[in-house]
């Protein structure tokens, strides 16, 4: 006898299935979806089941490669593990992903490039955190909350964006109002035919763009040799100040 698919196992339990993705290079947003999926995993009446929690490097993994249990395409495989995304991040750098994040942003850019469908059917909420000390500010969780919104997802609560400048982040307004309206949806989940709950750029919508890897190498074909350069010019220049005082000894 076959084993059910998670589309049957999602029908036989009758609970809506949530997967949760988070990229993080401090820590700071998994502790933030953590603190939520043990809070919500506490609650005796809740309607739904977390199917489980993963980087985002994770994901991206299985969807091009599968994990054994299911058949699919790049983000597709998403749609069969899920009804409900859940993403934890924050950006890096110049506002670039968290090194555990990268590979599923990087693919939700291309797919979103590429007016993908793989999502439709599926819903989502993005929990952004960063630092208001950065001009880059929450520019991950926006990107990422546009990508899955241009793959056909339905957004389910508009973006929270935490300030972890706050003395106090897990108090934040819009962190606690994120979470209450995450738990109400998840418990009476919507048609994905609804309109989301807001758009991408809500409740702010600056953003810089992200680039591939190979856009980068185009740009900057002799970052390697440069980098190769700076750490070999110095040992080179010291083996022929030695060979010079050797030479003069003898």
């Amino acid at each position: 006898m076959s084993a059910a698919t998670p589309s049957q196992t999602s029908a036989i339990s009758a609970k809506t299935r949530v997967l949760v993705v988070y990229g993080s290079e401090s820590g700071n947003a998994k502790r933030g979806i953590t603190r939520y999926i043990k809070k919500w995993e506490a609650m005796p009446d809740r309607n739904f089941e977390i199917v489980g929690m993963h980087t985002g490097n994770e994901i991206a993994k299985k969807c091009k490669t599968g994990d054994g249990t299911a058949m699919a395409n790049n983000l597709e495989f998403v749609s069969q593990l899920c009804d409900v995304l859940l993403v934890a991040t924050s950006s890096y750098g110049d506002g670039d992903p968290p090194s555990n994040m990268r590979n599923l942003t990087e693919l939700l850019r291309h797919e979103a490039s590429m007016n993908s469908d793989a999502l439709v059917g599926v819903h989502h909420a993005v929990l952004g955190f960063g630092s208001t000390t950065y001009t880059t500010f929450q520019n991950v969780p926006r990107l990422t909350d546009k990508f899955l919104g241009e793959c056909g997802s339905r957004r389910l609560a508009m973006r929270a964006e935490v300030d972890e400048h706050d003395p106090n982040p897990g108090e934040e307004a819009c962190y606690l109002k994120w979470g209450e309206e995450v738990y109400a949806a998840l418990q009476s989940l919507p048609s994905t035919r609804s309109p989301p709950a807001c758009a991408w750029n809500q409740p702010q919508g600056k953003i810089a763009m992200m680039s591939s890897d190979d856009d980068v190498k185009e740009r900057h074909p002799y970052i390697i040799p440069t980098v190769y350069l700076a750490s070999t010019v110095p040992m080179a220049l010291m083996f022929v100040a030695w060979w010079y005082a050797f030479l003069k000894e003898a």
